[in-house]
């Protein structure tokens, strides 16, 4: 006998099937899974409820955190800006006092020349001659003649005024025009009034442009003493005018030149420090 033939047959009963596909049909899904859905809904809906207590919690923790930060802020940056305005009032204070004090020690030069020639008779009137052409070329004194002025100032990206990083004008742009018109026979250079020695330093701090440790803003204006016909042909011709037309055209950087006549003469003061390098006594 085979194995199908072997397996026992379950009596059909037809009023049993139609109500087993009628139940099916009026209420597919059974009524424990109904009652769990109602109880996860219920249970879920308490559980959104809290979810949305938490985060308007939060919200106001984050919000009173921020009220305070903004509030500290708001506080300190007064304080901020008058320390920053203190410090600057202190550098202009210190500045005018050493221009004025730089007055002082040129006046008391040219009296105590002035002196010394009286006193002296020819022999000191020779010295003083002597000593006044070595004072013009170490700037120990003030100077006024012709000559020639270069204006560099920052290039201006828009018309709101904005200055670009690779617009503005440096330390190392400075230095080569300053060379050029030592090169072309200037005999004395300033620039923004700042008279230059042989010492001088032309160096940079941050943005800013020093001379002999002192921070100059732009225009920078550099004044030279000497034929203006001369330095300017020399400029012009010399790697000084090259650079000069270099930082004009791929930089936007505004390069003026002036030639100032014996009518309307330039006068530029003297170094505010001179240092004592080298000294021997003079034979009797």
């Amino acid at each position: 006998m085979s194995p199908r033939s072997a397996r026992p047959q379950v009596p059909r009963d037809p009023a049993a099937s139609t109500a087993l596909l009628t139940e099916v049909m009026t209420r597919p899904l059974d009524p424990g899974y109904a009652a769990a859905a109602r109880r996860r809904a219920e249970t879920g809906e308490e559980r959104s409820r809290s979810g949305r207590g938490l985060t308007w919690l939060a919200l106001l923790v984050i919000g009173g955190l921020l009220a305070v930060a903004g509030v500290r802020a708001a506080a300190a940056e007064p304080a901020a800006d008058r320390g920053r305005q203190a410090l600057l009032q202190r550098i202009d204070d210190s500045t005018g006092r050493s221009d004025r004090l730089t007055a002082q020690v040129a006046r008391a030069q040219t009296d105590n020349a002035a002196l010394a020639a009286r006193l002296g008779g020819a022999p000191a009137a020779s010295a003083d001659a002597q000593a006044g052409g070595l004072a013009v070329a170490a700037a120990a004194t003030a100077v006024t003649g012709p000559g020639l002025q270069v204006v560099l100032d920052d290039a201006r990206s828009d018309d709101s005024g904005s200055t670009t990083t690779s617009g503005r004008v440096v330390d190392r742009d400075v230095q080569i025009v300053v060379n050029g018109l030592w090169q072309n026979g200037a005999e004395a250079v300033a620039i923004n009034g700042q008279r230059l020695s042989s010492l001088s330093s032309i160096r940079a701090a941050g943005e800013a442009v020093l001379v002999d440790y002192r921070p100059l803003t732009p225009p920078y204006t550099i004044s030279a003493i000497g034929d203006p016909t001369a330095l300017q042909t020399g400029l012009a011709t010399s790697v000084a005018g090259r650079y000069l037309q270099v930082l004009r055209d791929n930089y936007g950087i505004s390069a003026g030149v002036d030639t100032r006549s014996g009518d309307d003469p330039m006068t530029l003061p003297a170094a505010p420090r001179l240092d004592l390098r080298l000294a021997h006594p003079s034979a009797p």
